[in-house]
């Protein structure tokens, strides 16, 4: 997909077809994927919604103590 870079700030989240939860996400030039694991119905293509929030509190905390 040769898809535009997306401004800062922005990101754009939409299903990805696979399986009933599977998203595509997209911020400025990064994309990733997210899903359920296969235990809640998902086919795990990507870590989960929650997972993703726990990495970036944690990621934000780093870089905070770094800064």
């Amino acid at each position: 997909m040769n898809e535009p870079v997306l401004p800062h700030g922005e990101v754009r989240v939409r299903e990805s077809g696979d399986g009933p939860y599977g998203q595509e996400i997209v911020a400025g030039s990064h994309r990733w994927s997210a899903d359920e694991p296969t235990g809640l119905g998902g086919h795990d293509s990507g870590p989960s919604p929650y997972d993703m929030l726990l990495a970036a509190l944690g990621a934000c905390t780093s870089m905070t103590l770094r800064m």
